[in-house]
């Protein structure tokens, strides 16, 4: 294996456009029957919709017939019937596989299973992402993932693939973690999430190390449970003397992208994965570079019926080949679409607010949530998490922050200071709900 070459997989990450949209167009074409067939879900959506997968020809044909499904049908099919997939599984019964669940941050976990030949197909995709983080043959990979993801195995997978070791550490562990670092030394650690950067910062404080000493051996930590802002890849690229990579996807279906050493956009693999970019609730697609919902169809997923899934993500598409090299499409992330409030009548997103909150080092840590108490609010009423000690005047620095928050954003803005192990008991441990539905 040639350990300097650039790719892990340089036909499929450099495919030319045409190639790529007739490899997808066919898979899709096989795809759909097997679909129609096996889910629930996808089979009453479709027969409402008038559409059967014999009248899909073209990727201009599903584009324009095929309906979307979403967390809530699944949810609601599981509620109605006892079925633990919600309708989408592919599978008899009695096959054997593993299940997983997603990560449960909007809503109740979905059953999401996985046979052995999809775990396979998610560890090719998931050894461009490690290999494009700097994981080679003969290094360490450092996997700090909870087991009920669906990617987990297949990310483990993927660095033995590579020809790597792998050690695995819980994400609230963090005397686990330096220890790790301290002798195993990994070349990439996957994933670093918000609320594991700024504890590992805290513990590294704690024991008296040096940063760049312990981490910047390390030539990569995939990012991945929020947005990737400017402070905190400062935290990993200056402060620890590495390199962060944003990654993401869906818990629902597998880790899908990730950006290469331009951090310029996540890179999807299109031979896997079918992207598209609508306006959000509708199927009406965006211009290149629009804002707009992405829509995710697995082209190869055996075990689940991911057909036009709305993965409730807001963002921008690109298909201009990245400096890089490669030219699958390239997608650059805002927010959530239930993440989305109106304030004023403007739209504001969470990471718009983080940025301006890690300007303040006593609240750069990301513990925040929006609260909404409408649809359209008046002020933009912050919930911020602080340990006992860390603001040592509170009532001289919130005015400011609220100043700093208001002249960036344009907004009136009111923050509450709350216990921060209240906001990250919220959610799984690596992140937290961004909204707080006030009653």
């Amino acid at each position: 294996m040639d350990a300097e070459r650039p790719f892990w997989n340089p036909e499929m990450e450099t495919l030319p456009a045409d190639r790529m949209r007739s490899l997808q167009e066919g898979r899709l074409l096989a795809r759909l029957p097997l679909a129609w067939a096996g889910s629930s879900l996808l089979r009453r959506e479709w027969k409402a919709a008038g559409v059967h997968p014999g009248d899909i020809r073209s990727l201009e044909d599903f584009r324009r017939a095929v309906p979307t499904v979403h967390k809530e049908m699944v949810r609601q099919v599981r509620d109605d019937d006892g079925d633990p997939y919600g309708g989408m599984s592919l599978l008899p019964a009695d096959l054997p596989c593993d299940v997983h669940t997603s990560s449960g941050t909007t809503g109740a976990p979905t059953f999401l299973p996985i046979t052995e030949r999809d775990r396979s197909i998610f560890a090719e995709s998931l050894a461009r992402h490690l290999w494009a983080a700097g994981l080679r043959p003969g290094g360490v990979a450092s996997l700090s993932l909870a087991l009920y993801l669906r990617p987990v195995w297949s990310m483990a997978d993927a660095a033995r693939r590579i020809g790597a070791r792998v050690t695995f550490t819980d994400w609230p562990d963090l005397p686990r973690v330096v220890q790790t670092f301290r002798f195993l030394k990994p070349d990439v650690h996957a994933f670093l999430s918000p609320p594991q950067a700024i504890g590992l910062r805290g513990e590294i404080a704690r024991l008296g190390l040096d940063p760049k000493e312990l981490l910047g051996g390390t030539k990569g930590f995939v990012w991945a449970g929020d947005a990737l802002t400017p402070k905190s890849r400062r935290l990993v690229d200056e402060e620890w003397g590495s390199e962060a990579f944003e990654l993401s996807g869906t818990g629902d279906l597998c880790f899908m992208m990730q950006e290469c050493g331009h951090h310029d956009g996540l890179h999807m693999h299109d031979d896997l994965w079918f992207v598209e970019v609508v306006e959000p609730g509708t199927t009406t697609p965006v211009g290149e570079g629009e804002r707009g919902e992405f829509l995710f169809t697995s082209l190869m997923d055996e075990s689940l019926a991911f057909i036009r899934w709305r993965s409730e993500d807001i963002g921008t598409a690109t298909t201009e080949p990245c400096a890089c090299g490669r030219t699958n499409t390239r997608l650059h992330f805002l927010g959530r679409v239930g993440y989305r409030v109106r304030v004023a009548g403007r739209t504001v997103f969470p990471v718009e607010v983080q940025r301006v909150l890690e300007l303040w080092p006593e609240v750069d840590h990301g513990l925040f949530q929006i609260v909404r108490t409408g649809p359209d609010m008046e002020t933009l009423h912050l919930r911020v998490g602080t340990r006992e000690g860390e603001i040592a005047d509170p009532r001289g620095l919130l005015p400011r922050i609220e100043a700093s928050l208001e002249e960036a954003l344009r907004l009136p803005t009111r923050i509450e200071l709350v216990d921060a192990e209240t906001l990250l008991a919220l959610g799984p441990p690596h992140k937290i709900p961004r909204i707080h539905e006030a009653g």
